[in-house]
């Protein structure tokens, strides 16, 4: 990744003497400035502000920081160079448990304010600390971000002006329109372009647009806050990664259609039998997981094996696997329901191991290793953490207080899976979670958002769960297709509408039986012969996409999440700010599933042109709200002009048991106007996952799509509205397809070098 603090200058204005810093009925002011972002400090009769602005354009004002909730007597600027200020704090003594305080007792705080990646950093840490409170001016702005729960009060849209968010991993928090998704972070955006991340796993309470302030409290006596600045939620979010690192990559066979069942009371042969019934119906999967019970002990999960109905795992992982195609996953938990097989547990209902344990964390990966891995597992749905959690047991690691253990746990959990996992099969591994908290993008391939409602309403509050993950910074999300809690069988324009929805989101996993695993399945099969086209032409056109998703998710560090909100791309529109059910997918595609019964819709479209995905000669202007026809086949989705991005059969899965065709990339440009350019990292997955950077450039007369070699197929799909005079590759013209009707010029080569493609207009 090429570093944000390579592209940022750094410069350092004070404006009074440094003699004057510690005198605090002297007003004293310090600047820091980044590139365009100005970071101005001042301490004006001993009291702290600290405003942020872009040229003249205020957008943050820091008017209070406090300690153990009170604010400090005064405030000097001690030091100043070119990459920070030092300040002191003087506050005054005050009441503490088991601990006598007097009079003079010495209560300082050093602040230091410096430079990072993208941004700044301000940081304390005195000893006497246990809280600490930052309250910011409310600048009229909107805050996404913090939850993936609809805390406070189950609203769709992801704007949080006037509530009060909790950052604290916790099922209990549930609210009644969704079932444990639990994901949170210390982190939000801000439609004035900067993001806010208190770098802690204490708990945390916001409290956003509440009395004119938004106030950043945590229950730990550290200081380490950062701002960071963009243009859009992805340049935000790439001097976030910088910090806490990469997010985890995610193997091809992760991005496609991912099947199973809550129970398989069948066992080995019922997961068998369902494979072998999509091949015959010819619906392509790349991936299959069971969900517990399958293991022998308490919960069908403790002793972590393959209970007697899945003997021999080595044989039939194997065959799912060199037979169909397909990679295969199990449920797991750090919580054991009572049993305690491992060194040190914490005590309650759902016995957790404790995960600071050296002992039990060894032993447990090794079990994993031993029970599940040798045999072919290579991924993990990791459950739990959030619910039934034993805030005060003692652990191991007793420096860990309990302010910060739910948080903390969620990251453990992460990063021991990934740990295990990552000893057998390197990157080629999965782990996706219901609970998660901000440091564990490096271990965690997705988000899954816990067990939602059989219902419209569940669809609707499950995707407005996939907004607030993308704010957060958690790449992929994916949702229990279908739905977890409450009739299994559903109806067909539910089910076709969540496979829809579900098919354009990072991790497509479809639950395939009754709710909870009882009641009648929902396999296709069970549907009419119309129904089960349908459920295969979804799953195809996902397979389609593995290509484009890949290259995303190879890529989210630098270019944002794979789901993007409208507001996440859209900053400065506040028509954005409420969209919870539209998203991009990437920077080439609209998305706008249909959420309720009905073949219509209405779609707000951000400024631009903009063309159906499905009918590019279908146009609209953008900048206003639209209503379109959605029977229930279509999924509405839209591409702006000047975009380029790619599909193709590059990952079989299954179909390599009936798909006969060879392997082609498609590349799809949607020229802008005159002068136009883009350019899209294509992350080729045939050839050691080398970044070839595609590229498309209009001008009066001509437009070019240059394409790095690749060793397959290539066809180039160039949306036009004229017929082209001549098309050339690498200066040679060749013969073309022009479809005056769909608008599109169709162009394939076998070349396996590079390739620029010339269209004269």
């Amino acid at each position: 990744m090429q570093k944000l603090v390579q592209r940022y200058m750094t410069v350092l204005t004070l404006l009074v003497p440094a003699s004057l810093f510690s005198v605090a009925s002297v007003a004293a002011t310090a600047e820091l400035v980044q590139q365009n972002n100005r970071l101005k400090v001042s301490t004006d009769n001993g009291k702290l502000q600290v405003s942020a602005s872009e040229g003249k354009q205020l957008k943050i004002l820091l008017q209070s920081i406090k300690f153990n909730y009170q604010s400090a007597k005064k405030w000097d600027i001690s030091t100043a160079d070119q990459n920070s200020i030092q300040l002191t704090g003087h506050f005054a003594p005050s009441a503490e448990f088991y601990r006598t305080v007097y009079d003079n007792d010495q209560r300082l705080v050093n602040l230091t304010i410096s430079k990072v990646s993208g941004g700044f950093r301000l940081h304390a840490s005195p000893k006497w600390g246990r809280q600490v409170t930052l309250e910011l001016k409310d600048l009229d702005d909107h805050i996404f971000g913090l939850t993936e729960g609809l805390q406070p009060d189950n609203r769709l849209s992801p704007d949080l002006r006037n509530s009060v968010i909790q950052v604290d991993v916790n099922a209990e928090e549930a609210s009644i329109h969704e079932n444990f998704a639990s994901a949170h972070s210390a982190f939000f955006i801000s439609s004035l372009g900067y993001g806010s991340f208190f770098d802690t796993f204490a708990r945390g309470t916001y409290s956003i647009a509440i009395n004119g302030v938004h106030r950043i409290h945590h229950d730990g006596g550290e200081l380490d806050w950062y701002l960071f600045f963009g243009d859009s939620g992805a340049q935000i979010h790439q001097a976030y990664f910088d910090l806490i690192g990469d997010p985890k990559s995610v193997p091809a066979w992760g991005l496609g259609p991912i099947g199973w069942r809550d129970q398989n009371d069948g066992g080995a042969a019922e997961v068998l039998d369902d494979i072998e019934k999509m091949n015959q119906l010819e619906i392509p999967f790349t991936s299959w997981f069971i969900d517990r019970p399958y293991s022998d002990g308490t919960h069908g999960w403790s002793e972590m094996n393959f209970s007697p109905i899945f003997a021999e795992p080595g044989k039939w992982i194997s065959k799912i696997r060199h037979d169909y195609g397909l990679e295969f996953m199990t449920w797991t938990t750090p919580a054991f329901f009572g049993a305690t097989p491992f060194a040190k547990h914490l005590l309650g209902s759902f016995s957790y191991i404790d995960l600071t344990d050296k002992n039990t964390v060894d032993a447990f990966k090794q079990t994993l290793v031993d029970k599940q891995l040798q045999y072919g597992v290579k991924g993990h749905k990791i459950d739990r953490a959030d619910e039934g959690f034993p805030v005060y047991e003692k652990w191991q690691d007793e420096s860990v207080l309990p302010a910060y253990r739910r948080n903390q746990y969620a990251y453990l959990m992460a990063k021991v899976h990934d740990e295990a996992l990552r000893s057998v099969w390197g990157d080629d591994q999965i782990t996706f979670v219901r609970s998660a908290i901000h440091r564990s993008q490096p271990y965690v391939s997705a988000i899954w958002a816990g067990d939602p409602r059989t219902t419209w309403e569940g669809l609707q509050s499950n995707f407005a769960n996939a907004a607030r993950s993308a704010f957060m910074g958690f790449p992929v999300w994916g949702t229990d297709v279908g739905g977890y809690q409450g009739d299994g069988y559903i109806p067909e324009d539910l089910y076709l509408r969540w496979l829809q929805a579900g098919s354009m989101s990072g991790l497509f996993e479809i639950k395939l039986d009754g709710a909870g695993g009882d009641g009648k399945d929902r396999m296709p099969w069970q549907y009419s012969e119309k129904v089960q086209n349908q459920f295969r032409a979804i799953l195809d056109d996902r397979m389609q996409l593995v290509p484009y998703l890949y290259s995303l998710a190879q890529t989210s560090g630098d270019n944002g999440t794979l789901m993007q909100p409208l507001a996440y791309r859209h900053l400065d529109d506040s028509n954005t700010y409420s969209v919870w059910d539209e998203f991009y997918v990437g920077d080439g595609i609209l998305v706008a599933p249909v959420f309720e019964p009905g073949e219509h819709r209405s779609v707000y479209l951000p400024q631009g042109q903009w063309r159906d995905f499905d009918d590019a000669s279908v146009r609209f202007e953008g900048g206003k709200t639209i209503k379109v026809d959605a029977p229930l086949s279509k999924l509405p989705r839209f591409v702006q002009a000047n975009s380029v991005f790619v599909t193709g059969n590059l990952y079989a899965g299954n179909s390599k048991l009936w798909q006969q065709q060879p392997k082609q990339l498609i590349i799809h440009a949607f020229p802008g106007e005159k002068d136009s350019q883009k350019a899209f990292t294509y992350v080729d997955m045939l050839d050691k996952d080398q970044h070839k950077i595609i590229k498309l450039e209009r001008s009066a007369k001509q437009i070019i799509v240059s394409s790095p070699a690749m060793s397959y197929l290539r066809q180039f799909e160039v949306v036009l509205d004229a017929k082209p005079h001549k098309v050339q590759i690498n200066g040679t013209e060749v013969d073309f397809a022009y479809d005056a009707q769909s608008k599109l010029l169709k162009v394939k080569s076998a070349l396996q070098s590079d390739i620029s493609l010339a269209i004269s207009l």
